[in-house]
């Protein structure tokens, strides 16, 4: 299936919980089309595969924003699998024809959308596609969106980033040290936690920091 953008068209989100897919929610809302639901994909530990997230958190997100959330427990190896027969059992329920997702300029990650959502019989919506890397936080900014670092790559941003939410000084910050300011490379990840379409702002707490090679995570508790 072709890049769709019809108005109207029932889609769900490929839901990170963090700003890319948060933006292309909006984005695709504004375009005409109907949301039904989001859709993540979880380790066997509870944790989203994408950014690390607990599945907790994205439920309440989805509460928040008032859109049903659909997950699947996969694993790297079966992910290809699990993504076709998760898609594949939300177009039934919903009686879906898209989805949306929030891939920026990685060529390898259109490719491989086209490549599932064709095996699926749907159409796929890239709403940020090709969007410069800088106006995709400054859109998410100027649009209210709050999305709080949980995550760095610590050899490319400060700890000090952890637990603050993204802003303009952020963007700043990431022009002078020569990285994505929307985290392409995997600088950062984020959790949406407020902004346009959700009814209420999610109170959270921050917990320990983690440290895995070259990567530091904040343990986020949502209250």
């Amino acid at each position: 299936m072709v890049y769709n953008n019809k108005g109207g068209e029932k889609v769900f989100v490929s839901w990170s919980g963090g700003k890319d897919s948060y933006l292309s929610l909006l984005m695709a809302r504004e375009r005409g089309l109907d949301i039904v639901c989001l859709l993540s994909f979880i380790g066997s530990d509870g944790y989203s595969r994408s950014h690390g997230l607990k599945t907790e958190i994205l439920k309440n997100q989805a509460s928040a924003l008032g859109i049903p959330l659909e997950t699947q427990e996969v694993t790297w190896e079966s992910y290809e699998q699990g993504f076709e027969e998760a898609v594949k059992g939300i177009i039934i329920k919903y009686a879906l024809t898209g989805g949306v997702f929030g891939d920026v300029n990685l060529q390898e990650h259109r490719q491989w959308v086209e490549k599932m959502c064709d095996r699926c019989g749907i159409s796929y919506n890239l709403p940020l596609w090709m969007m410069q890397e800088r106006r995709v936080s400054e859109v998410l900014i100027e649009q209210g969106g709050r999305a709080l670092i949980v995550a760095i790559r610590s050899d490319l941003v400060d700890e000090s980033w952890l637990g603050r939410i993204m802003d303009d000084r952020y963007i700043d910050y990431c022009l002078r040290q020569n990285i994505s300011p929307c985290g392409e490379g995997g600088e950062v990840h984020t959790l949406v936690v407020g902004g346009p379409l959700f009814k209420y702002d999610l109170s959270y707490r921050s917990g320990e920091i983690k440290h895995h090679q070259n990567r530091s995570l904040l343990e986020v508790h949502i209250s």
